[in-house]
Order: structure tokens, then C-alpha cells, then sequence
């Protein structure tokens, strides 16, 4: 009673220890532990800090200044009064300035590099966004290579199961004089290879565990269930991938940056102020130190961008570039549709060779079973039975690797169209 209380114990351990896991779940653990989402925040930050900056552009900018000078020649009267003697002014002058202006139309500067600070931030996004997508690519590989590993690995020991059983057949044989031995040592050559095989598929799927491990933090034993990806339902073709969110992205960019260079050749107004205390004065005929104060409304209309060019050719450069862009995403798209349409086709070439595997591995295993009870009555050889065996084994290997890549095949589809 004590063993079958400690038996149940154990089995309820193992099972309790044993784990499944999704590849949307290693996905979104990928998402997260990758170091570039990180970015995301700071990314964030840096734009908030610009923007900050930039509304400063609304408070009243002020500065002080201070000079001093000597000049060869001061301002002087071309006549002389009787009687009157007019001190000409001091030829060294000081002065000290407050200067304050207070912007009251900029043109829409202010705004554009504002829209172009949030542009960027979009950019950058993005461009974190494709280097994600890749480690979601790598981790989806990774885990159809172990899903194949188990499959492998699940169809070699039932063929294991098979040889020992028919090992113990063979030596029973054997001692009784039915058997020859070169049957057991044919047997026994076949245990070997499936155990060698063996060890290179917990190889393979140790590595592509390593590599799971590398890119989610996610440390997974060899006896963590992987679920088979259901059959992915496509609802719309619609090409969500982020490296044409990063294209459109850039195309914003360039947008603002068109707005930028207008807004820097439109008319601005402001208020200014400068107030002072200097030799001289506002009155420059004055030798004695002295406050002085003046304000006014600013106007300037820059005028050069109306017959150098450069603001035409700096728009025409950003046309051209947004061009550009939209070709590539055009190109996008037809290297997308294309991989679409190999894929349709590659689904429709497996599905149709997984219905004959599962034709082909019935008549095979009814096969092996003859020759399996042949060969413990001793009508034919070891050798006769493995090459049944080894049919057998091959169809179930190629109705496994069919299996895993349909099942890849159907994930890639959503890879491609970024859903």
C-alpha cells in the first residue's frame, strides 16, 4: 500500500513539474526580454524633452549682454559757436544690456519642428519595432526545430520499443535452437543507430533550446511540451509588417520636414525690448554714464529663398525622397505577394503529400507486423525485417517532416503579412 501511495506521489510530481508552452507565448517572453524594447521608453523621454525645449520658443527669450570699445573717431560737430565749447564724446565706450523679445508669429516654425520631433519619434519606433520582428522570426524557427526533434525523437523510440521486443523474441529463439545468432547482431546493430540517432536529435533540440533561451530568458527543460501552432485563419491579405510601418513612417518624416523648411522663410513678428545703462547714452553726445531704455514691434520677411532657390530645391530633394520611399514599399508588397503565393502553393503540395504518408505508413506498419511475426517463427532473416522496418520508419519520418512543415508553413504566412 506504502509503494502504490509513493508511486502515485511520483507520478503526480512529474506531471505537476511538466510544462507546455506556445510559440505565441515565447513570442511575446521574446518581446520582452529583448533589450531593444527598452528602447520604446527612452525613445519616449527624448521626444518629450524636445518638445519641452521647443515650447520654450513661446516664453520671452532674453539675454544680457555687455560690451565695451575704443574707436579713432568719435561723432563731432562741422561748425564752431562763440562762447560755446562742445565736448566731443569719449572715445572709449561701455555699455551693458538687457535684451528681451517675445515672438508673436513665427511663421509656424515652433509647430513644424514640434510635428517633426513627433515624426521622428515614429521613425525610431518603427525601426525598433523590425529589429523585434526578427527576434520573432528566430524564435519561431527555433521552435518548430524542437517541435521536429520531439516528433523525431517520439517516432525513434517506438521503433526502439519495436527492436528490443523483437531482440527478446530473437534470443528466446536462439536458446531454443529456431534462431541464428547473425539475426540478434543485426538487431542489436539497428539499437545502436536508433540510440545514435537519438542523441543527435537531444542534441539538436538542446541547441535550438539554448538559442529559446538566449532570446527570451525563458529556460525550458527537455521535457517542456511544445503545442503544436494551430492553423493560422487568414481573414484579410492586408500587409501589416513593420517594415512598412517604418516606410510610412519616414514618409511622415518627410512631410514635416517640408512643412520645417516653409516655416523657416515665412514673415515673423515680435516684440522687443532692450533696456541699458552705458557711455553714452541713447544720446551719443553725451560723455556721462547713463540708463536708457527701448521697445518696438519686429518684423522680418526673409526674402533670399525668392531667387536662390534653395528652399525650391530643398522640397524638390524631399519629394524625390518620398518617392523613393513609396517604391520601396511597392517592391514590398511584391516580394511580399510573391512569398505568399509560393507558400499557398507549398501548403497545397504538403497537405496533399501528408494524406498519402498516412496511406503509405498504414500499408507499411501492416507490412512490418508480417514480417515482425516472420521472423520469430524464423521464416525469414533479421535482415529481411529490418529493411521492412526501415520503410516503414522512413514514411513516418517524411509524414513528420510534412506535418511540421505545413504547420511552419502556415505560421510563416502570418509572418509575412505581419499579423
Amino acid at each position: 500500500m506504502k509503494k502504490t501511495f509513493a508511486l502515485i506521489f511520483l507520478i503526480a510530481g512529474s506531471l505537476h513539474a511538466q510544462t507546455n508552452i506556445g510559440l505565441d507565448d515565447l513570442i511575446s517572453k521574446a518581446r520582452d526580454f529583448n533589450p531593444q524594447q527598452e528602447q520604446m521608453g527612452l525613445i519616449d523621454e527624448i521626444t518629450a524633452l524636445q518638445i519641452k525645449n521647443l515650447k520654450g520658443a513661446y516664453l520671452p527669450q532674453s539675454s544680457l549682454n555687455g560690451q565695451a570699445t575704443w574707436q579713432s573717431e568719435v561723432t563731432s560737430l562741422p561748425i564752431r559757436i562763440p562762447g560755446v565749447d562742445i565736448e566731443l564724446p569719449a572715445q572709449d565706450q561701455y555699455k551693458v544690456t538687457l535684451d528681451i523679445q517675445q515672438n508673436l508669429y513665427d511663421g509656424g516654425l515652433t509647430a513644424s519642428q514640434k510635428s517633426m520631433a513627433l515624426a521622428n519619434q515614429k521613425v525610431e519606433k518603427a525601426k525598433v519595432e523590425v529589429d523585434l520582428y526578427k527576434s520573432e522570426e528566430q524564435v519561431t524557427a527555433l521552435y518548430f526545430g524542437v517541435l521536429f526533434a520531439n516528433r523525431q525523437k517520439g517516432n525513434a523510440e517506438l521503433i526502439l520499443t519495436e527492436i528490443n521486443a523483437n531482440l527478446e523474441r530473437v534470443k528466446a529463439a536462439i536458446e531454443n535452437g529456431v534462431a541464428i545468432k547473425s539475426n540478434l547482431l543485426a538487431l542489436e546493430a539497428k539499437k545502436i543507430e536508433l540510440e545514435q540517432s537519438l542523441i543527435e536529435i537531444d542534441k539538436k533540440k538542446e541547441a535550438a533550446l539554448e538559442g529559446i533561451y538566449l532570446l527570451t530568458g525563458a529556460q525550458l527543460s527537455k521535457e517542456t511540451v511544445f503545442e503544436s501552432p494551430a492553423t493560422f485563419q487568414i481573414n484579410s491579405y492586408e500587409n501589416d509588417r513593420p517594415e512598412l510601418s517604418l516606410l510610412s513612417a519616414q514618409q511622415q518624416s518627410i512631410m514635416a520636414s517640408e512643412s520645417l523648411v516653409k516655416s523657416k522663410n515665412k514673415p515673423k513678428v515680435a516684440l522687443f525690448g532692450t533696456g541699458g545703462y552705458g557711455r553714452p547714452g541713447l544720446n551719443f553726445l553725451a560723455r556721462d554714464f547713463s540708463p536708457y531704455f527701448m521697445g518696438g514691434l519686429q518684423l522680418k520677411v526673409p526674402l533670399s529663398h525668392l531667387y536662390n532657390g534653395v528652399q525650391q530645391s530643398e522640397i524638390q530633394q524631399l519629394k524625390v525622397n518620398r518617392l523613393r520611399i513609396e517604391k520601396q514599399k511597392e517592391s514590398f508588397d511584391i516580394a511580399s505577394n510573391v512569398q505568399l503565393a509560393s507558400l499557398k502553393k507549398e501548403i497545397e503540395r504538403l497537405e496533399s503529400l501528408i494524406e498519402s504518408d498516412n496511406k503509405l505508413i498504414a500499408i507499411r506498419e501492416e507490412i512490418t507486423e508480417v514480417s515482425s511475426a516472420q521472423l520469430e517463427n524464423g521464416i525469414i532473416t533479421a535482415t529481411d525485417y529490418l529493411e521492412e522496418l526501415n520503410k516503414q520508419d522512413l514514411a513516418k519520418r517524411n509524414l513528420i517532416l510534412h506535418e511540421v512543415q505545413l504547420m511552419q508553413a502556415n505560421r510563416n504566412i502570418k509572418i509575412i503579412l505581419g499579423q
